[in-house]
């Protein structure tokens, strides 16, 4: 409340303007029916048992145990969910079993290797307070603090920090339960190759328990601010991120405004002053009414659009100079964004693009998102160097990653116009050797992800090696499984099959 006061100051119209907008914000997600489960999106109401886990780890380990003969027994399908963010599905299948892992959340750390053990179950928002606490920060994750481990691993994340492979060059090592029950650890020296299929494997492979991850120091950093032109994004940042190895995070805006459409861009980066004692406050960011009232009035509304880019663009100037923890940057939440009104979405694309074209792509946005009924939000910019880990690499070689945040109807013409572009963006992602994001919706034709993701038939093979019953599924494995020309099918079912104990 106090945030929409101070936005008096600034006229009457910009008050009375986000005063409505927060005004017609809704209290909460509708709440789905029991027995159906869903996502992020609210696309995909799904009949499944949800199946939660308690707070003893060696109980929860039996437990799934023995889950797992039964599904297997009774040919039912099983997914995996965390924090539940991804947008196609990929912790859904219909009539199956959905394990909630979310219990499995625990930490250790080692002083000697500052190695961080953490459950799957456990989301970055418990993470980064407990490594404040000792002086440590995560290595990489997404921009926001909501994602649960086992997802950010599944989908190989990546985020703020630039000139870096994804999440998996993180990741010492990770435990996984497969279908048979056995217990297996994996790394770069220990079954090597699931190793690279579990990470971002969607959940296809098993159930990750836990996992082994780097950390670095928690230092405090001085932000900085480039605005320019947008053609000149990438000379901007290999002269201030490229050329400064005091660089730790950096990311980039473009303007959506009608008047100059992906035409302006800001660079926002994160030079090292010192390190953090441990337990750095991490101040409470203030004004969330006032910042969630500008976002919700740039929805639909030329207006808002214009007013949020110009209030962004003058708080970044307040703030050069000033100086924020790396665990204070990364610990903020997604609730500033997340929709809650009902008959609309917030649905995010991803496409990785190589530097040399990245001018080419964002002159193809300006073209065909325009045609098209979704309301484009946000672009945010990212760097990601070659992943080398995992079998479904969308970073080959360095590219920067296009993030675009769309707000859109939920009827069907609307998810059909939606499909449309995304297929049409995809195309022109291809021509210029680019690919794109998997864990958001099944838009993507299955001869479009193989043009993408060239050895994804030979993924499916290694899957039915892993798990010939198909007992791990989920929307994303259903749709895309039945390829150009041919079909991996149902694979025989095999007998059941007892537990195993570990086979470390």
């Amino acid at each position: 409340m106090v945030g929409l006061v101070i936005i008096l100051s600034l006229g009457i119209r910009p008050a009375q303007h986000l005063w409505q907008a927060h005004k017609g914000d809704a209290v909460s997600v509708p709440l789905q029916n029991t027995g159906i489960a869903n996502d992020v999106s609210q696309l995909n109401p799904t009949p499944m048992r949800t199946v939660g886990l308690g707070t003893d780890s060696a109980a929860n380990l039996r437990q799934l145990r023995e889950l797992l003969v039964l599904a297997r027994a009774t040919c039912t399908t099983v997914s995996i969910a965390g924090a539940q963010h991804s947008m196609g599905g990929h912790t859904l299948s219909p009539d199956g079993i959905r394990l909630d892992m979310r219990a499995f959340n625990y930490m250790r750390f080692d002083t000697v290797s500052n190695l961080l053990t953490v459950g799957s179950g456990a989301t970055w928002a418990e993470i980064i307070p407990y490594l404040n606490h000792r002086g440590r920060a995560v290595g990489t994750m997404q921009s926001d603090n909501a994602f649960s481990v086992g997802g950010s691993l599944s989908v190989n994340c990546h985020g703020w920090q630039p000139n870096q492979p994804p999440i998996a060059a993180t990741v010492v090592s990770v435990r996984v339960l497969l279908a048979d029950g056995r217990l297996l650890t994996c790394s770069r020296t220990k079954n090597q190759q699931l190793f690279g299929l579990v990470l971002g494997g969607y959940g296809l492979f098993g159930v990750i328990l836990d996992a082994k991850l780097r950390t670095v120091p928690n230092e405090l950093y001085s932000y900085h601010r480039v605005a320019g032109a947008a053609e000149n994004y990438i000379q901007e940042y290999r002269r201030h991120v490229d050329a400064n190895p005091q660089v730790h995070l950096a990311y980039g805006r473009l303007n959506v405004t009608n008047s100059r459409f992906l035409e302006e861009a800001t660079l926002n980066y994160f030079t090292t002053e010192r390190l953090a004692k441990a337990d750095y406050p991490m101040v409470e960011p203030g004004l969330l009414d006032l910042k969630r009232a500008v976002f919700l009035g740039s929805k639909h509304n030329t207006y808002g659009k214009q007013l949020r880019w110009d209030l962004e663009q003058g708080l970044s100037k307040v703030e050069e100079g000033s100086e924020f923890s790396r665990n204070q940057i990364m610990n903020e939440s997604p609730s500033l964004y997340m929709n809650r009104s009902p008959g609309q979405t917030d649905i995010l694309h991803e496409y990785f693009i190589p530097a040399r074209h990245y001018n080419a792509f964002r002159l193809a946005l300006q073209q065909r998102i325009p045609r098209h009924k979704a309301d484009l939000l946000n672009v945010t910019l990212r760097n990601v160097y070659a992943d080398t880990d995992t079998f479904l690499p969308y970073a080959r070689r360095e590219a920067f990653g296009f993030v675009l945040f769309f707000n859109q109807g939920t009827a069907p013409a609307d998810e059909a116009d939606m499909t449309a572009l995304t297929q049409e963006l995809i195309e022109e992602a291809e021509k210029l050797g680019g690919t794109y994001y998997l864990p958001y919706r099944l838009h993507a034709t299955p001869t479009q992800l193989r043009r993408a993701y060239p050895q994804f038939d030979e993924f499916l093979r290694l899957k039915l090696d892993y798990d010939p019953q198909e007992l791990f599924q989920n929307k994303f494995y259903q749709r895309y499984r039945i390829g150009i020309g041919h079909s991996i099918g149902n694979a025989k079912k095999q007998p059941v099959r007892t537990a195993q104990s570990s086979a470390d």
